[in-house]
């Protein structure tokens, strides 16, 4: 029985149509003759992700997004379903599905985090759900502290110049052109005495000189007798010390009391107290104890001139004629 024409060109269709269709699954890495597995994730933000991005564990691609649809109960919730075309990868159901940014272009995937559960996800299982902050994000969070800090600057800026447009008023400028102008005439001052000075220095030079060299010959001479120096230093240590251990202050009370006695008797003789007090007050007593000495020194001149005239009295009872 011949085949008609337009069952063999419905035929080819057929195959045609189904070849495309296998041919655009395997493009999307979807392999129509393996087992694969459809798992789900809510997000609140799925940061553009789109059907047939990859689905990856540790950089393994193990899948791809399948289906996006927002939920109808005005959440706003978004759930992605991934189909998992290598069922081989165990993946514990406590994994979290991650979307994070895939390449510096910008492009999104989603990388299953892997848990430790005994379990593994089965087809129809909801996966917990987490997004990787973008480069945008990350950017922002480093640069708005820095931002906060600028403007504080910027302000404490501000601040201060208006205080310093304050303080340097025109009275503050007057007076500080007046500061200046004074610290130059003290500098010209200065200047016009250190010139002075040179000029001393280069007239008293000879004397200077003579000076410094007798002070040297000072310097050599005591070290020459640094020695002596040294026994009189010595000396005079040995000296204090024996001061230090003498009983002065004992040897003061006793001059002390002397001389206190020594004025008590001066003051018995200024009143006529005592024979002293008598014979330095009665000038009649005084008269008679010169005219006594007076006799005395004739009598004791007499017997040196003439001691015949005392001795044979004394010794043989004989008066000399």
């Amino acid at each position: 029985m011949a085949i008609k024409k337009e069952v063999k060109t419905g035929i080819l269709a057929v195959v045609a149509l189904g070849m495309m269709i296998y041919g655009l699954n395997f493009l999307k890495g979807i392999n129509m003759f393996s087992k694969t597995k459809k798992v789900y994730a809510v997000y609140t933000d799925v940061q553009g992700i789109v059907p047939a991005n990859p689905v990856m564990v540790n950089g393994f691609r193990v899948g791809q997004v399948n289906d996006i649809e927002i939920r109808p109960d005005a959440t706003g919730k978004i759930v992605i379903t991934m189909l998992i075309t290598n069922t081989d990868v165990k993946i514990p159901k406590n994994s979290v599905a991650k979307i994070f940014s895939d390449g510096l272009l910008g492009s999104k995937a989603i990388t299953l985090d892997l848990g430790n559960s005994a379990d593994y996800i089965k087809d129809g299982d909801t996966l917990k759900s987490s997004v990787e902050q973008s480069i945008k994000d990350q950017v922002s969070q480093q640069v708005l502290p820095l931002k906060a800090k600028a403007e504080e600057l910027i302000s404490s800026i501000d601040s201060t110049v208006a205080i310093v447009q304050g303080i340097f008023n025109l009275k503050t400028r007057n007076n500080l052109s007046q500061s200046i102008e004074s610290i130059n005439i003290s500098l010209k001052n200065l200047s016009s005495t250190t010139g002075s000075l040179d000029d001393l220095m280069t007239t008293q030079k000879k004397t200077i000189a003579d000076i410094l060299g007798k002070i040297d010959e000072i310097a050599g001479a005591l070290a020459k007798n640094s020695k002596q120096l040294g026994n009189a230093i010595n000396n005079f240590s040995t000296i204090s010390d024996s001061l230090a251990k003498a009983n002065l202050k004992g040897t003061i009370n006793n001059a002390d009391s002397a001389l206190y006695y020594t004025a008590q008797l001066l003051e018995k003789i200024n009143k006529g107290k005592g024979s002293l007090g008598m014979l330095a007050n009665d000038s009649t007593l005084y008269k008679r104890l010169s005219g006594a000495s007076d006799n005395l020194g004739k009598l004791l001149e007499d017997m040196r001139l003439h001691p015949q005239r005392y001795v044979h009295f004394s010794l043989f009872g004989k008066k000399d004629n």
